[in-house]
This record gives C-alpha cells, structure tokens and sequence, in this order.
C-alpha cells in the first residue's frame, strides 16, 4: 500500500505540470506555431517515461524504496525522475512565457514567482529526501498561477486574445508620454460575415489579431475595440527611440512607416493561400501623434482629439478602398 501511495505521490507532480500547460495551450496558435505541439507531445512523452520508471520497481529498479520501518529512501533511478520533472517544469514555464507575451500580460513576476516555487520544491525534494517539500511548494504556488490568469482572462477579448476595450480605457488614462495611436479595421469585413457567415469572420478577426500582434506588440499595446475595429498605441518612450532612427526626425514619415509595416505583413501573408486569404481585402489605417505638454507646451490635441483625428483618417481610407473596389467591379 505504501509503495502504491507513494507511487502516486510522485506522478501527480508532472501531470498536473502537464494539466497547467494544457491551461494554456491554444489550439489555433499551435496549428500556425507547430512547436508548441511538439512540446506537449514530448511533456506527454515526459510522463508515460515517469510512470514506466514506476512501474520498474516491479523488476527491482526503483525510483524509491521503503525500508522495514516504513521510512523512505531514494532509488537508483531517482535521478531520472528528477531529470524529467525538472524538464517538464520548463516546458511549462516556456509555454506560460509564450502565453504572457502573445496576452501582453504585465504581471510576468507572478508567473516568474510561480514556477520558482516548484523548481524550489523539487530541489528541496532531493536535499531532504525524507520531507515532502515539493507538495509544501504546489500548494504555496497555486494561489500565484490562479491570481496570474485571473488577471490575463480579464484583460484580453476572448475571441482575438489581444488587449480588450477595458484595459484600452484604462491605459488612455495613464497615457502622460508622447505617443502615436493607429486605428485599423478591416476592409470588406460586413460583406464577409454576410455572404461567408459569421464563422469566417471569426477566423478574419483572429488572423488580423495574429498579425498586428506579431507586427506592433514589442513596442505597441494592441488592442480589439470591438467588431473589427483595433488600436494599437506605442508604450513609454518608444515613440522617441523610432524617432531617432527615423531620417530627419520626421514623426509622420515614421506613423507612416508603421502603418507600411502592418500592410506588408498582411500581404505577405495573403500570398500563402489557405485561410490567409481571409485577409485578401486588407485594412485600412489611421494614425494621430499625442505630444507631452510638458515636453510639446506649443501642442494644442488632447489625446481624445487625437483619437478622433486617428479614426478620421482610418474611415477615410476605407472609404477610399469601398470606392476603388466598386468601380474595379463594376468595370
């Protein structure tokens, strides 16, 4: 019975490792990131090799044994398993480093804190083999994954995983810093949901997600809106850092050259055929600059009007677009 108890003991650490990842797994990123897979098929891999270590005991070759007194001692194949759990404990951390980025999480610390922890337990583990540190340490450790969730399930729109309007209200306030705001909506979109249904939109959206995330995210917050509607808005001292780097110091030639960025990459991706040319219409785009008063007193937009301009200029180019491609119709 002991043996069976402790058995169970030591399998329930890399699966509910492997459950947590599962937490995280997206399986419509993993269909364009096949490494993600690949991961978890090898963390499946992980935890069928663990409980044939097991299993070996029934041959002599133990993971552990219990003496006469019922006391514990580590086996020859200890190691092993520790070799293992460690392993899958990285993979773990490396697929809740791919979901705080591809979330914009800003509590990246709590996740940190949270995989130390076990990597603690198991160490603890094996410097004091007779105490049970490693389920001390889950335990210590859940609270810090449930808060680091929480916080990314209300932060992000269900359907694009970019940023939702909440937060998007919430950082307009602390927005003290000059910065640029791009508005972006899809072109043709209505007439997607209405003559390929709703179901297609759905993949639009989260492939348009996919690109302004994998396109702006290193230095923008990206965000849906609502509908087909996105914003991203440069971070703190970005805006000066793509100046410099920007011939002339010109900051409209630089909101331009981002806004090329995106269209490029939503060409690119057209070109691969396959549910990538959802994307064929392109987007239409937007741009407003918000300068710091105190840096810019001569600057007379706040940023609502900013936001305004921005979207101004983003409908005026869809309406560019609905008007180029009724007349290529219509010839």
């Amino acid at each position: 019975v002991l043996y069976i108890i402790k058995s169970a003991e030591l399998i329930i650490n890399p699966i509910l490792a492997f459950l947590i990842f599962d937490l995280f797994y997206d399986k419509n990123k993993s269909r364009n990131d096949k490494s993600i897979t690949r991961m978890r098929i090898i963390m499946i891999s992980a935890i069928v090799v663990d409980g044939a270590l097991l299993l070996a005991a029934i041959f002599g070759l133990n993971v552990f044994y219990i003496d006469e007194h019922s006391l514990y001692h580590r086996g020859p194949l200890m190691l092993i398993y520790v070799v293992l759990l460690f392993f899958i404990i990285l993979a773990l951390l490396y697929s809740m480093h791919l979901f705080a980025r591809d979330t914009q999480s800003t509590m990246k610390a709590t996740l940190l804190a949270f995989t130390a922890i076990l990597i603690l337990g198991v160490i603890l583990r094996n410097v004091f083999s007779t105490y049970n540190y490693d389920f001390l340490c889950m335990s210590v450790s859940m609270p810090f994954l449930l808060i680091y969730y929480s916080h990314v399930i209300a932060r992000i729109d269900p359907l694009t995983k970019l940023l939702n309007r909440q937060v998007y209200q919430r950082i307009l306030k602390r927005i003290d810093y000059t910065t640029i705001v791009i508005m972006i909506d899809a072109n043709d979109f209505k007439h997607i949901n209405d003559t390929h249904g709703h179901p297609r939109g759905d993949k639009v959206l989260r492939l348009l997600a996919r690109v302004i995330q994998k396109t702006y995210s290193e230095y923008a917050y990206c965000f849906r809106l609502g509908g087909d509607v996105f914003c991203a808005i440069l971070k703190p001292n970005v805006f000066e850092e793509l100046l410099a780097k920007t011939p002339d110091g010109d900051d409209r030639a630089m909101a331009e050259k981002l806004m090329k960025k995106l269209d490029d990459a939503i060409l690119a991706r057209t070109k691969n055929g396959g549910e990538d040319s959802y994307l064929k219409d392109g987007i239409a785009q937007g741009y407003g600059i918000f300068y710091d008063p105190s840096n810019h007193p001569s600057s007379k937009e706040s940023l609502e009007e900013v936001i305004a301009i921005a979207d101004k200029m983003m409908y005026d180019r869809k309406e560019e677009f609905k008007k180029t491609h009724d007349d290529s119709n219509q010839t």
